[in-house]
């Protein structure tokens, strides 16, 4: 008796396992593409451009203006570095301000990566920069409030900096982020010959191959 052969298997349907996973990988594209229209709300696909656009600028805008904030109130400013210097790999008030911007700004790339893509291990790593962040920040009140190191007002003022800093970083990560996976569904409405439009008596917009 021969045994049967299932009429999905690579030998009767001449498929095989790399034609399978290029089929998988082009849908998650597809869905991804799908996400992003919904959530980023693209009404067509001559929008793209114009959001392309808005995001790098407001992007860009906030780069100039973190650059000039810690250039004005962090490095030309009156600080004694020598007090008050971090307990976490001993940095000083400017080397933990450009933690924070480091850190933070990774860590809001690696929150946004992991929410389009579904992936556990950067949202590990985010949560962890940003605890970090946090104690970076919430530090020069504990030298302020509790020991003798510092001020109060000298510790209200640095953990205020790095809140900003801190806080610009993220939103600029955000817009960046936006900006990429806008143009990475431009190029893949492009080579896949796709338009979008918008879907009828709803408020989701749909991407749809073009005849």
């Amino acid at each position: 008796m021969t045994d049967d052969i299932p009429a999905d298997s690579p030998d009767d349907s001449g498929s095989s396992p790399v034609q399978n996973h290029g089929h998988v990988a082009s849908e998650h594209r597809h869905e991804l593409a799908d996400r992003l229209i919904r959530r980023l709300d693209v009404k067509d696909h001559n929008a793209i451009f114009e959001m392309i656009s808005a995001k790098a600028y407001f992007g860009g805008i906030l780069i100039a203006i973190l650059a000039l904030f810690y250039w004005i109130f962090i490095s030309s400013a009156d600080d004694d570095i020598e007090t008050g210097v971090s307990i976490l790999r001993s940095l000083s008030f400017p080397d933990v301000a450009i933690a924070v911007m480091v850190l933070g700004l990774l860590s809001a790339l690696f929150r946004d990566y992991s929410r389009e893509l579904g992936h556990l291990v950067p949202s590990l790593i985010s949560g962890t920069m940003i605890i970090v962040c946090g104690f970076y920040a919430i530090e020069p009140l504990v030298y302020g409030f509790v020991t003798d190191e510092l001020e109060a007002q000298t510790a209200i003022w640095r953990s205020a900096r790095l809140g900003v800093l801190w806080g610009g970083v993220t939103y600029c990560a955000h817009y960046l982020v936006d900006a990429f996976l806008l143009y990475w569904l431009k190029q893949f409405c492009a080579n896949h010959d796709i338009d979008i439009y918008p879907a009828e008596d709803s408020g989701v917009h749909e991407p749809q191959a073009s005849d």
